[in-house]
């Protein structure tokens, strides 16, 4: 993820590598739930290299068919912790979204727009200090491809706005 922080003492660019695990129900009805917990790995903002921290997030979905396509809505709310120039970094976030898309086969191509915000807390020489992101959307697109014995790849990429990109697994029991 790479992003950009507006605080009182300026702009700084963010970036954020993590690992997550996830679990989740999905109802009969269409809506989904899902928790999920991880590590970041690495990162920086500025040239203020961020120490390994962690990640949590809550999330709700729910699809419709509409003809041959799928819509998707999403709300999450997540938080990463972490340290940066060894002061504590706490970044929270509202996040909704959706993505649109066809399923061909095993393979689904889909849009997505998300719109999110949310604090960030961190010290800023010597200041604690306040923020929050210079652009509040994500734009992309991704791929899921299911497979017959119920594995899930999905590869999702935002390219405008925040920019991100996931890969990821999930295994429907």
């Amino acid at each position: 993820m790479r992003t950009h922080i507006e605080f009182d003492e300026g702009t700084f660019e963010l970036t954020e590598q993590a690992v997550t695990v996830f679990a989740g129900y999905s109802a009969p009805s269409g809506w989904s739930y899902r928790g999920s917990l991880g590590v970041i790995v690495d990162g920086s903002i500025d040239d203020h290299d961020m120490t390994p921290g962690g990640v949590g997030a809550a999330g709700i979905s729910r699809q419709w068919v509409v003809g041959r396509f799928f819509i998707t809505g999403s709300a999450s709310a997540s938080v990463a912790i972490a340290s940066a120039n060894d002061e504590r970094f706490t970044a929270g976030d509202f996040r909704i979204g959706a993505i649109a898309g066809r399923t061909f086969g095993i393979v689904s191509p889909y849009v997505l727009a998300r719109g999110f915000g949310g604090p960030v807390w961190w010290t800023v020489d010597g200041t604690s200090t306040v923020g929050s992101d210079t652009r509040h959307f994500q734009l992309g697109a991704g791929l899921s491809v299911t497979t017959p014995f119920g594995l899930t790849i999905v590869v999702d990429v935002s390219a405008l706005g925040e920019q991100a990109a996931s890969l990821g697994a999930s295994w429907r029991l």
